[in-house]
């Protein structure tokens, strides 16, 4: 089991979607999981969906067909099976202590099941809880996904910019400056300021950003 946590926009879901991508198919099977209201029942459901297995049956039946699935993919197709679970901060507690029996795969020196549970900061803090510590012991890796720094802010900028068909600079370094300040290098809040400053300087007629329309834009958003 593997553990993901940041600050809301800080690129959570997208980084589980690079992995996705990036995971190489002929060895990994990658189910990605987002249900605000995830229990056991509706996990199992669409797992076994996105495994293009017809789900049926109560909960025991349910559970086998899962079970048997992810040992027929590693036995028979040399495939483990991500599973990316993403807003677990909204996990309910019986769906966090089933993960011990999604979990329970293991085979001598082998498991067929990975499960990345990706959430906000203080879901760190609520898997250190006492009466969650069996699930925590089962994490084998952490991380906890910052903000960028300045740098990576400007180099995030200059790139989105290029993306966009726009070569030169349009942020002065006293701007980025306060962009970074504000959104203290979170990229979804990033994008906001920036968004927000490009639309105040084009209703002006402006050609480069300055700290004005970071101003009225901090304003709007205060």
């Amino acid at each position: 089991m593997a553990v993901i946590t940041g600050e809301v926009g800080a690129g959570k879901s997208t980084l589980l979607r690079m992995l996705g991508d990036r995971l190489d198919p002929n060895h990994y099977f990658f189910v990605y999981i987002a249900d605000s209201n995830l229990t056991p029942r509706n996990f199992y459901t669409l797992a076994l969906d996105r495994l293009a297995v017809e789900p049926s049956g109560q909960m025991p039946k349910l559970k086998q067909q899962f079970k048997d699935m992810v040992a027929d993919f590693y036995e028979a197709k040399g495939l483990t099976c991500v599973i990316a679970i993403d807003e677990a901060q909204m996990l309910e507690i019986s769906m966090l202590q089933e993960l011990r029996f999604i979990l329970n795969f293991k085979s001598d020196s082998f498991s067929p099941i990975a499960v990345i549970l990706s959430g906000q900061t203080e879901f760190r803090s609520t898997l250190r809880t006492l009466h969650m510590t069996p699930i925590w012991r089962r994490v084998d890796t952490s991380y906890h996904l910052g903000g960028m720094t300045y740098e990576e802010t400007k180099a995030y900028i200059s790139h989105q910019l290029k993306m966009a068909g726009c070569s030169r600079p349009l942020f002065p370094d006293d701007v980025l400056n306060r962009i970074q300040e504000r959104a203290k290098g979170i990229p979804a809040m990033v994008n906001i300021l920036c968004k927000g400053c490009l639309l105040d300087a084009a209703a002006r007629g402006q050609e480069l950003i300055d700290v004005e329309n970071f101003n009225r834009v901090l304003t709007d958003l205060s």
